[in-house]
C-alpha cells in the first residue's frame, strides 16, 4: 500500500500483483456487454468475475484450473475460495485463522477484520468470488456492498483502452495514472509523476492510490511496496529472481520501494525511498535549504535528508531518504530503459554521446559514441534491431525491453491474450 504523510509508500498493483494467471484467450474473447473471461472484469454486470461467471463455463480457460490462493476466485470450482479451499492449506500466503479470535499472522488484525479473511471465508460474510449470494441479500459477489472495497476480485481490470479503476464502488473509469493527462497539475503525467507507482495507481497527486483499505497494510515499512493489497502474504510475487523480466517492480526499484531516480534535475540517479514527502528538488534558495549544498542533514531543514549526488556526492538537501536497494529483488535501471518516474540512464554511464549524422568522428568534428563491446553504435531507431526490442540511446543501441516482452507506451499496447499490463515501457504479464 502506497501511504501519504509518514509511513511507507506502498501502493501499486491493486488487483494486478495478485491477479488470476490464465491461459491464451484471444480467440474467446467477447464483445464488449458478455463477460471476457481474463480481465479481472465483471463485464456483463451480474457481479461474477471471470471464470466464476456462468457464461464462462464452457470456455477452453476456465476448464480444470487448479486453486488460486490469493486471487479472491473459486478457480476449482469446489465452492471454497482461497486459503478458506483445501488445497490451499499449506500455501505460505495463508497464514490467518479466520475464527479462532487470534491474530495468527502478527499483522494487528485479527480474524474477520483481516483482509485475508474478508470476501473469502463465509463467517465474515458475502464470499465476492464463488457466484452465489451467500447473504441471501439478493446481490451477488462484485453487485454486493459488501465486496465493493474487496480487492481482489471486485474493484480493478484491464480494460480496453488502458487500466481501469473502480474502486469503492465508482463508475469504472481509465485510472489517473493511466490516462494520460497531468490530474495534479505538477508538469508531469502518468508514468512520469514521481507518485504513480503504476497504471493501476488512481491518485497522481500523492503516495496514496485510491485503493479501498490502502492505508491498512498489516506491516508498515516491510510490506512490498508494490502490491497495493494491504498485507504481506503475497509480497513475493513483487520479486521474480527465477524470470527477472516478469518482475513486478518498475525499472529502477526493488521490491521495498528503493527506487533510483533524478531527485535534483541534473541528470543523474539517486536511490531513494519512494514514500512520506519525498518530492523531486527545486533549485536551491526556492524552497529553504531543499535543493542546497550539505554536509550532513544538520545543515537541511527539519525533515530533510542529506542526500549524495548520484550516490556518491557531493549532497545535497532533499525530502526524499537516500537508501540501498534490496539487491536480490531490484530491477535495476538499465541503460536505454525508461525507469521510474521517468528517469533514464545519462549518456555518461552507458558510454557515449550521440553522433553527428556522419556517423561521429569525421573531419567535420562529429563526436563518436563510445559504446560498451558488443553495443552497435547509431544515429536513430533505423540502426537498430527493432526485433531484439533495441531502441538507439546516447548514439548506443540498447534493448527497451527485454527479449521476449513487448515494448508499450499504455497497457493498450500490449498483448491481449493473457493479462499484461505496461509499466516503465514494458508489457509484464499478470502474476498469479
Amino acid at each position: 500500500m502506497k501511504r501519504a504523510g509518514i509511513t511507507i509508500a506502498i501502493g501499486f498493483l491493486s488487483a494486478i500483483a495478485i491477479a488470476l494467471w490464465t491461459p491464451s484467450c484471444s480467440e474467446d474473447k467477447p464483445e464488449g456487454g458478455t463477460e471476457n473471461c481474463a480481465d479481472r472484469m465483471d463485464n456483463d454486470g451480474d457481479g461474477k468475475v471471470d471464470c466464476v461467471d456462468e457464461d464462462c463455463k464452457d470456455n477452453p480457460i476456465c476448464q480444470n484450473n487448479p486453486e488460486f490462493c490469493s486471487d479472491g476466485l473459486d478457480n476449482d470450482g469446489d465452492g471454497d475460495v482461497d486459503c478458506v479451499d483445501s488445497d490451499c492449506a499449506n500455501n505460505p500466503v495463508c497464514s490467518e485463522d479466520c475464527g479462532n479470535e487470534v491474530d495468527d499472522n502478527g499483522d494487528g488484525r485479527v480474524d474477520c477484520d483481516d483482509p485475508e479473511c474478508q470476501g473469502v471465508d463465509p463467517r465474515c460474510g458475502e464470499i465476492c468470488g464463488n457466484g452465489v449470494d451467500d447473504d441471501g441479500d439478493g446481490k451477488v459477489d462484485c453487485s454486493d456492498e459488501d465486496c465493493f472495497d474487496v480487492i481482489p476480485p471486485c474493484g480493478g481490470g484491464v480494460g480496453p483502452d488502458g487500466t481501469i479503476c473502480s474502486y469503492g464502488g465508482e463508475e469504472p473509469h481509465v485510472c489517473e495514472c493511466a490516462d494520460g493527462e497531468d490530474n495534479d497539475a505538477d508538469g508531469r503525467i502518468d508514468s512520469d509523476d514521481i507518485h504513480c507507482f503504476g497504471p493501476f495507481d488512481d491518485d497522481e497527486s500523492s503516495y496514496a492510490t485510491g485503493i479501498p483499505g490502502d492505508n491498512m497494510g498489516s506491516k508498515a515499512d516491510k510490506e512490498c511496496a508494490f502490491d497495493g493489497d494491504s498485507g504481506t502474504g503475497n509480497d513475493g510475487l513483487c520479486c521474480n529472481p527465477e524470470d527477472p523480466s516478469q518482475n513486478v517492480t518498475p525499472n529502477g526499484c526493488d521490491d521495498r520501494g528503493c527506487c533510483e531516480i533524478d531527485v535534483n534535475g541534473n541528470g543523474s540517479g539517486e536511490h531513494v525511498y519512494i514514500r512520506d514527502d519525498c518530492v523531486f528538488a527545486p533549485e536551491c534558495g526556492q524552497e529553504g535549504t531543499h535543493g542546497c549544498p550539505c554536509t550532513t542533514e544538520a545543515d537541511c531543514d527539519a525533515g530533510q535528508f542529506c542526500v549524495p549526488d548520484n550516490d556518491l556526492g557531493p549532497n545535497f538537501c532533499s525530502s526524499c531518504e537516500s537508501c540501498e536497494p534490496n539487491t536480490p529483488c531490484e530491477n535495476p535501471c538499465e541503460c536505454g530503459e525508461e525507469c521510474y518516474g521517468g528517469f533514464e540512464q545519462p549518456p555518461e554511464e552507458c558510454g557515449g554521446e550521440q553522433p553527428q549524422p556522419d556517423g561521429g568522428g569525421g573531419e567535420d568534428g562529429g563526436t563518436p559514441a563510445n559504446c560498451p563491446d558488443g553495443v552497435t553504435e547509431c544515429s536513430s531507431d533505423a540502426d537498430c534491431d527493432m526485433n531484439a526490442n533495441e531502441r538507439c540511446t546516447n548514439g548506443c543501441c540498447f534493448q527497451q525491453c527485454p527479449d521476449g516482452v513487448v515494448p508499450c507506451d499504455t497497457s493498450a499496447d500490449c498483448p491481449t491474450d493473457t493479462a499484461y499490463y505496461c509499466i516503465t515501457g514494458c508489457c509484464i504479464e499478470v502474476p498469479n
